[in-house]
């Protein structure tokens, strides 16, 4: 196999890692534009929201158990396909049903960036170099949500919405050429012919019912479902509720992606004094408090734009000691179904995220209210599941590679 370095393999993975992620954030700014154009209210473009998301978790459920078999960089070329191709057809559709259509397909090829870097990563390391590859690849992610709503923004100033899509397109034409490039084959020719497809569903069951895996699979599914409820409402919140300009959603919605970057990077610098268990609750017990602050205040009419903006960037910045810390620990005994594995914990991140968006959109009510309650929850059922159900011996915090 060819040897590749962390410094290369990061970003690499990160930019691939991105494409999901970039198809959602630089479509926010244009969301109340494109329920204007479509002459639909924002419930409905909310709803193709929804839809990525549920491509996203479909999509990984097949790509994982097929890299194990075929190898990664095959699929990573099929599922950019898909994304090409959904792109160019949002861009033509013309109403919210085509779009909502549409964006599930983009949502299947999309997947494809995170279930593979997860599993190309868990090919190669375990324990703390695993966890610092995958805190390095999420920086590169987070410049995602840092770039891509200006980037939104700044094409909606000269060009309709469609134009949105057809830079995402481009955008999956370089991760194409990227890949070819530079990328090489992790996954072993030994390992790919003991590797069968057909028994994805017993590994699923398998997964499903082991304590490692699913509590902390779990916990980091319900912490990203706050998150997505963040991503489903905060365009219509911040500039239909607070008035503010698409630049100015775009600058909050940066920080916040800066507090999601800090926190990935903080984390895997504790596990030399701390248990990952143990960062995971501390995480999630500032996620659940910062989140509840806000619906009580959102409750009693007393939530404005400052303290609502900073509540949020500490949800966020919380949010990023679980992400890394929780995905690892979950994969740690998952060698020899490490594609498998990532599917399935990709699935159970946007299995969540596509409930916590579908309840924000169904519940829009002209107020941050459905928003914060559906992160409240989620942060609230994360932190049980952290405190209840974390094996309480296991695997080592930093085992060696």
């Amino acid at each position: 196999m060819q040897e590749i370095s962390h410094k290369r393999l990061a970003p690499i993975l990160g930019i691939l890692g991105a494409l999901g992620p970039f198809a959602i954030d630089m479509y926010l700014p244009g969301m109340p534009q494109i329920a204007s154009d479509l002459a639909v209210d924002a419930g409905a473009v909310q709803f193709s929201l929804m839809t990525f998301f549920a491509g996203l978790m479909i999509g990984q459920l097949f790509y994982g158990p097929l890299s194990d078999r075929i190898g990664r960089k095959r699929m990573i070329y099929a599922g950019l396909t898909l994304f090409i191709i959904a792109s160019l057809a949002c861009a033509l559709a013309t109403t919210a049903g085509q779009l909502a259509g549409w964006r599930f397909v983009q949502g299947l090829g999309g997947s494809i960036g995170m279930v593979i870097g997860l599993a190309m990563i868990r090919d190669l390391y375990t324990g703390r170099a695993a966890t610092g590859l995958v805190a390095l690849m999420m920086v590169v992610q987070g410049v995602a949500p840092i770039i891509a709503p200006f980037c939104g923004t700044a094409i909606l100033a000269v060009a309709p919405w469609q134009a949105l899509f057809v830079v995402l397109a481009l955008y999956g034409v370089i991760c194409a050429m990227l890949t070819a490039m530079a990328l090489p084959e992790t996954r072993l020719p030994e390992l790919r012919a003991a590797s069968h497809p057909s028994a994805a569903l017993r590994n699923y069951l398998h997964l499903l019912v082991s304590r490692h895996f699913i509590s902390f699979a779990s916990a980091a599914a319900l912490a990203m479902g706050g998150f997505f409820a963040y991503l489903a409402g905060s365009s219509f919140v911040f500039i239909s509720v607070y008035g503010l300009s698409p630049t100015a959603y775009s600058l909050i919605f940066a920080v916040n992606a800066f507090g999601l970057m800090a926190g990935a990077q903080i984390a895997p610098r504790l596990l030399g004094r701390f248990r990952a268990q143990s960062i995971i609750r501390a995480a999630l017990s500032v996620y659940t408090t910062a989140a509840l602050s806000l619906v009580a205040l959102e409750w009693f009419g007393s939530l404005t734009l400052a303290p609502f903006s900073v509540l949020l960037f500490i949800v966020m910045t919380a949010m990023a000691f679980v992400m890394p810390l929780g995905s690892v620990m979950a994969l740690e005994s998952c060698g020899a179904i490490a594609g498998t594995a990532a599917a399935l914990m990709g699935a159970l991140n946007f299995g969540a995220g596509t409930l916590a968006s579908l309840a924000v959109g169904a519940a829009a009510d002209g107020s941050s209210r459905p928003m914060l309650v559906a992160i409240a929850v989620c942060s609230l059922i994360a932190c049980l599941i952290a405190f209840r159900a974390f094996p309480r011996t296991g695997h080592s915090s930093s085992p060696q590679t």
